[in-house]
């Protein structure tokens, strides 16, 4: 008796992707807990900014286990005016959240500054543009779910669920980029206690290792209504296999405690890895993603992260939309895609306000704001 073939978004669906998810967390980020803790949520503050039509809150996820309790902050504008809940934009370290007008950009690298330029002359220009387009934002601070350093996973949230007193770091468990994903997660559900928040258009975005924790949360987490990748290169939307830019040997010897121990088998022997990048793109589906570049940011291999773009393409032609429809480079300074969306910008590896409005765009045609 002839065998009856499912078609390829069956498959994918009841079991292609979960056996994706398996080998990311297996061999690269790491297996993050399902269960094992619980959860409240408290609001903090709210504060009406009148001269940008905008609210100001701020949001607290409290995550306790049997071993203690970690709170993690959630800072969060919205417009005022909008009639409805809002979709909003949601990742780490999108502005200072100390400040009660931030300047969108990355506090993180410290005094390089890596602003965009727009926020640099008028600091709250970007805020204003993204809220004057009906979204809101919303970040919460990388250090408080887990700190950006090789201690050995002691503090943070690996501290929570995993004890000195247990047995050693497993290969398969979860690194600092794991947890972050989670983290974003976490701030998912406090969002989703908002009745001003469409919990249902809620976008994940990162910039450089923080796109890293935003695709993968994005791929683990199909509450996100999309996923946007910005310059995030190797171990984020950079095509491993090609060894160009950083590499995975360069990243885990500078950033041991980003990914699970079994990752660092891997450096030299790309071609060794059972996934690779355009796979975790493809994650996202049916969901729009959208990958960016910029051209002076070679590390982060732009033609890389491009072809992670294009090959996940095949994916989104399951549920018959479109991606991308070529392996060419496109144009500097040009959005093309659809449900897959790419840009190469001209400049070096920041998030700026042209990166801003193509997402903006990107999320218009999506979303419907």
């Amino acid at each position: 008796m002839k065998q009856k073939v499912s078609d390829p978004k069956t498959v994918w669906e009841t079991h292609r992707r979960a056996e994706i998810v398996s080998l990311f967390e297996n061999h690269i980020y790491g297996k993050a807990p399902d269960d094992g803790f619980q959860l409240a949520f408290e609001r903090l503050e709210e504060k009406v900014l009148e001269h940008l039509n905008a609210r100001r809150l701020r949001l607290a996820t409290h995550v306790k286990t049997r071993l203690g309790q970690l709170t993690i902050k959630t800072t969060l504008f919205l417009p005022i005016e909008k009639g409805k809940p809002s979709p909003v934009f949601l990742g780490m370290h999108l502005f200072d959240s100390s400040r009660e007008i931030p300047v969108i950009g990355q506090p993180w690298i410290g005094p390089r500054g890596q602003f965009p330029e727009l926020a640099k002359k008028e600091p709250e220009a970007l805020l204003k543009m993204i809220l004057d387009r009906g979204y809101g934002l919303a970040t919460i601070d990388a250090n408080e779910v887990d700190p950006d350093e090789h201690d050995g996973f002691k503090n943070g949230l690996h501290a929570l669920f995993h004890s000195e007193k247990d047995a050693p770091h497993e290969k398969g468990d979860w690194g600092t980029l794991g947890a972050w994903a989670w983290g974003l997660s976490r701030s998912l559900d406090a969002l989703k206690t908002l009745e001003v928040v469409d919990a249902r258009r809620v976008i994940v975005i990162g910039h450089s290792r923080m796109g890293k924790a935003a695709l993968w949360a994005g791929a683990k987490d199909e509450r996100f209504a999309m996923v946007i990748s910005n310059n995030s290169g190797c171990g984020g939307a950079a095509i491993s296999r090609r060894m160009k830019g950083e590499t995975v040997t360069h990243i885990n010897r500078v950033f041991p405690h980003w990914f699970c121990r079994s990752f660092h088998a891997y450096g030299n022997r790309e071609n060794q890895l059972p996934v690779d990048q355009h796979m975790l793109v493809a994650l996202s589906a049916p969901r729009p993603v959208y990958i960016a570049s910029a051209e002076k940011d070679t590390w982060a291999d732009p033609f890389g992260e491009f072809l992670s773009a294009y090959y996940a393409s095949e994916v989104y032609r399951y549920y018959k939309i479109e991606g991308l429809d070529k392996d060419v480079r496109p144009v500097l300074n040009q959005s093309v895609g659809d449900h897959v969306g790419y840009h190469l910008r001209t400049g070096r590896h920041d998030i700026t306000a042209f990166d801003w409005l193509k997402y903006l765009e990107f999320a218009d045609r999506h979303l419907e704001p």
